[in-house]
């Protein structure tokens, strides 16, 4: 009798010393939590996440008692991690971005914080997205690539990931994967404002490239490549006087004289500076078709540059224009 009365006692002291423990390591999971919320407030978020780790590690340990204090240290934790993933992108920390990034998404997802795991998606693809370009900048454009996939594969419609792809074929000097990045955002602009932004730069870069593309090949004496250049140019801008001109100057290399008059005069409207080069050209057309009036006038309105003397020599020797 004596024996299991001693042994009720120690039962119940142990359970009475249990609750103690209990009791006081709830306490300290409160007070992490409380020390947490201040550095979060304090904009610490990197020490809010440690302390909100440490307060949700101690109430798993704790189990059912500490259910209510853990649910609001995970909806903590998850605000934090958005946060402090936010702080490492700005400071171009980009892989711990994407980490903390990662980690408010799926605590979000835990907590149905809708919002969090919402942005935290956006953010992920912008920040694979960001170290792309920043790779291009360091030549690593195979690593660029792996970043802007990673973009992509997170939020499909990421303008800015096709917006690096844009920059990586110019890089690469690989005009139809260019056209097709800027194709795409096209696309998006037309039902995105923001990716409008973004398709209006990488169509400026897109018809720069296929410009001097275009120039680079009448250098090489290429005019019908030029030509497939500059005619692609077009589908991204046409307000342009150099567009017309060296397409009026691939015309006349293949002797197609009323495309290149055409191109020439609309040269000319355009071109708000010296225009010499232009008439010069526009004379080689109608001299080519046959059109001496015409091409004498052109030729008289060369009077700068390279060639005043082979027009003024047209105007003497060649035409004997009045």
């Amino acid at each position: 009798m004596m024996k299991t009365v001693v042994k009720s006692t120690l039962l119940v002291g142990l359970m009475i010393f249990s609750l103690g423990v209990y009791a006081q390591s709830l306490t300290v999971a409160g007070e992490k939590f409380n020390q947490g919320t201040a550095q979060y407030k304090a904009r610490n978020f990197a020490g809010a996440v440690k302390l909100y780790e440490e307060a949700l590690k101690m109430c798993k340990s704790i189990g059912p008692d500490a259910a209510d204090l853990q649910s609001q240290v995970e909806t903590q934790l998850g605000n934090s991690y958005f946060w402090n993933g936010i702080s490492l992108y700005k400071k171009r920390e980009f892989d711990q971005a994407v980490a903390q990034l990662k980690k408010a998404k799926a605590m979000a997802a835990k907590t149905n914080n809708t919002k969090i795991k919402n942005y935290a998606h956006i953010y992920i693809a912008r920040v694979h997205s960001s170290k792309g370009l920043s790779l291009i900048k360091e030549k690593k454009l195979d690593a660029a690539a792996a970043q802007f996939d990673l973009a992509l594969k997170e939020k499909p419609d990421c303008y800015n990931a096709y917006y690096g792809k844009v920059f990586l074929a110019k890089e690469k000097n690989d005009m139809a994967a260019m056209m097709a990045a800027t194709d795409h955002l096209a696309q998006m602009a037309a039902t995105n404002p923001k990716a409008g932004k973004r398709y209006g730069q990488a169509k400026y870069i897109t018809f720069t490239s296929l410009l001097n593309a275009g120039a680079e090949q009448l250098q090489k004496m290429h005019p019908e490549k030029a030509l497939e250049y500059l005619n692609d140019a077009k589908k991204y801008g046409t307000s342009n006087a150099d567009l017309y001109y060296y397409t009026a100057v691939a015309n006349v290399s293949l002797k197609k004289w009323d495309a290149a008059i055409a191109a020439a005069k609309k040269a000319i409207s355009m071109q708000t500076s010296e225009k010499s080069d232009i008439y010069y050209t526009l004379g080689q057309a109608y001299q080519g078709k046959g059109d001496k009036a015409a091409a004498c006038s052109a030729f008289k309105h060369v009077l700068k540059g390279p060639n005043v003397k082979a027009a003024q020599y047209q105007v003497k020797e060649v035409l004997k224009c009045k």
